[in-house]
C-alpha cells in the first residue's frame, strides 16, 4: 500500500524545482511577499535597548500617574491588536494567493488577491472561531484555579484531573483543523468556489473513510515543519549574531556603523526569504499533491 504523503514527497520537490528554477528574481520577490503572510513565515519583533540613568527612571515613574499607564497600556494594546487583525486578514488571504500561485506557476499578488479577497475573509472567520474555541477550552481549564483562589476551596482543583485533558485533546483537535484547513479545504474551495464550513462538510466524509492516509499525511508533515523550523532557525542565527554585533558597533559609534547596521538588516531579509521561499513553496506542493492524489475532485494542474 502506497501512502499518499510519502509518494508526495518526489513530486512536490520537482515541482518546487520547476516554479524557482531558473532563478527569476520577480518570482522569488513575489513568492517571498506571499510567504511572509502565508505558509510559516510570521512577523518578527525586534528587541531595543537604550540606556538611562537609574534616576531618570524613578523621575519617570513618579511623573506617570497610574491612570495614565493604563491609558497608554490601552491605547498600545489596541493598535497591536488591529494591527494584529490586518496581519491575519492578509494572511487568510495570501494563503489563496499562493495556492493560485504555484498550481499556476504564474506568481501574481495584486489581481489574485482581489479575487480571493471575500473567501479570504471567510476563512479569516474560520480561524477566528477555532481560536475562540481554544480560549474558551483554556479559560475552562484555569476556571478551577479561580475558584480555589477566590473563594479558598483546593478541592475546586480536582476539576484539573478533567479540564487538564480536555485542553490537550482541544488543542491536538484546533491543530488537524487549523492544518487540514490550510493544506486541503482552502484548494478545494480555491478549485470549486463555496465557503469554508460548506467544503469542510464534503471534504470530511473522504477523511474519514481514508484516514489513515490523513493520518500519515499528518505525521509526515510533523517531521517536515520540524526540519523547516530547523532550517529557520539555523537562517536567523546567522542573521542574528552580525546584526547583534553591528548593534554593539551603532551603540558606540554613528554614521558608518548606523549604514553597516542597515546594509546587515538589508542581508538578513534576503537571507530569510532565500530560506523562506523554497521551504514555504515545497511545504505547499506537497499538500496539494497529497491532496491530488487523493479521491476528491482536485486536480493539481
Amino acid at each position: 500500500m502506497s501512502w499518499y504523503a510519502v509518494d508526495a514527497l518526489d513530486r512536490a520537490l520537482s515541482e518546487t524545482k520547476e516554479l524557482l528554477l531558473p532563478f527569476d528574481l520577480g518570482t522569488w520577490v513575489r513568492l517571498a511577499v506571499i510567504t511572509a503572510f502565508a505558509g510559516l513565515s510570521a512577523p518578527q519583533t525586534p528587541t531595543f535597548s537604550w540606556e538611562s540613568s537609574p534616576n531618570a527612571a524613578v523621575e519617570t515613574a513618579r511623573e506617570v500617574s497610574f491612570s495614565e499607564f493604563l491609558a497608554v497600556f490601552a491605547v498600545v494594546a489596541v493598535a497591536v491588536l488591529l494591527v494584529g487583525l490586518v496581519v491575519a486578514v492578509i494572511g487568510a488571504v495570501m494563503e489563496f494567493v499562493l495556492v493560485d500561485a504555484v498550481r499556476s506557476r504564474d506568481v501574481r499578488i495584486l489581481g489574485p488577491f482581489r479575487e480571493r479577497l471575500g473567501v479570504g475573509l471567510r476563512l479569516f472567520g474560520f480561524r477566528l472561531a477555532v481560536i475562540l474555541a481554544v480560549l474558551v477550552a483554556v479559560a475552562g481549564v484555569l476556571a478551577p484555579v479561580g475558584l480555589a483562589v477566590a473563594f479558598d476551596a483546593p478541592l475546586a482543583l480536582l476539576a484539573l484531573l478533567v479540564t487538564l485533558p480536555l485542553l490537550l485533546v482541544v488543542g491536538f483537535v484546533a491543530a488537524l483543523v487549523s492544518e487540514f484547513t490550510t493544506a486541503f479545504v482552502v484548494p478545494l474551495v480555491a478549485e470549486e468556489g463555496g465557503g469554508i464550513v460548506a467544503t469542510w462538510r464534503e471534504f470530511w466524509p473522504q477523511v474519514r473513510a481514508d484516514w489513515k492516509q490523513f493520518a500519515v499525511y499528518a505525521l509526515v508533515k510533523a517531521v517536515l515543519l520540524f526540519a523547516a523550523s530547523v532550517v529557520f532557525g539555523f537562517a536567523v542565527a546567522v542573521v542574528a549574531v552580525p546584526l547583534g554585533l553591528f548593534g554593539i558597533l551603532a551603540g558606540a559609534l554613528s554614521g558608518a556603523a548606523l549604514v553597516a547596521v542597515a546594509v546587515a538588516a538589508v542581508v538578513g531579509l534576503v537571507v530569510v526569504g532565500a530560506v523562506s521561499v523554497p521551504v514555504v513553496t515545497f511545504l505547499r506542493y506537497h499538500s496539494l499533491c497529497t491532496l491530488d492524489a487523493a479521491e476528491v475532485p482536485f486536480s493539481l494542474r
